[in-house]
């Protein structure tokens, strides 16, 4: 790992780990030592402790019996419960949305769905994942709720990851997904809420069945062997 400043320690940990538990380089069931962090790192115990803690709280950690932290496992339970707390938030923030866009939101969304098509265009999966946060960002802005925007901001993250993993495991099927998100920006600046609810949860459940057909998939090819 990278050394770190000495500015806001906690938090750049919390992103460096965050980060590596997305992109799978810290694996479902890897446990994580504070000590090998803090020394990896050239820090004392207490930032990385810290770090963890907020990680828990965002569900890319647990605790173990024994005290210590693991990368939490993505499993088709956890999985399909965040499809359906993702759905019951995000079909109101979008229907939301559309009640209260303005036009001086038109350019700015037009400008986000432009950039994340244009990622998926060029293969580029990290931006892609960028992009629709950004943009879930905006529509959460646009929503107006500020309570709802916290709990969303707080999945964000474990969204993230189930994206990164729905992409890796199925790329060509993105376009079809982001199809979905396209007609719920659509839907947004045409002032349709129930439409932009509904474009919401085809796009969830498109990402949602990607990741669990993966899975099955892995655990078919497990039990082959």
């Amino acid at each position: 790992m990278d050394q770190l400043s000495k500015n806001n320690l906690s938090d750049q940990i919390f992103h460096l780990i965050g980060n590596k538990i997305m992109h799978n380089d810290l694996k479902p069931g890897d446990t994580i030592y504070e000590t090998q962090i803090s020394k990896e790192l050239g820090v004392s115990r207490s930032p990385v402790r810290d770090a963890l803690r907020m990680l828990e709280q965002i569900w890319l950690v647990e605790r173990t019996p024994k005290g210590s932290y693991q990368v939490t496992e993505l499993s088709a339970d956890r999985i399909q419960h965040l499809g359906e707390t993702a759905n019951i938030i995000y079909q109101f923030v979008f229907s939301k949305a559309a009640e209260n866009v303005t036009p001086m939101d038109f350019a700015e969304l037009e400008k986000m769905m432009n950039r994340v098509e244009a990622s998926i265009e060029g293969n580029n999966f990290e931006l892609y994942i960028t992009n629709v946060t950004k943009m879930a960002h905006k529509v959460l802005k646009i929503a107006g709720n500020p309570m709802i925007e916290r709990i969303a901001t707080e999945l964000m993250p474990t969204a993230e990851r189930v994206q990164w993993a729905s992409i890796t495991s199925l790329p060509d099927q993105l376009k079809t997904v982001v199809s979905h998100l396209r007609k719920g920006y659509e839907c947004i600046i045409r002032q349709k809420p129930e439409e932009a609810a509904q474009a919401f949860k085809d796009f969830c459940a498109a990402h949602i069945e990607v990741v669990i057909d993966s899975l099955n998939q892995s655990h078919k090819l497990r039990a082959a062997k």
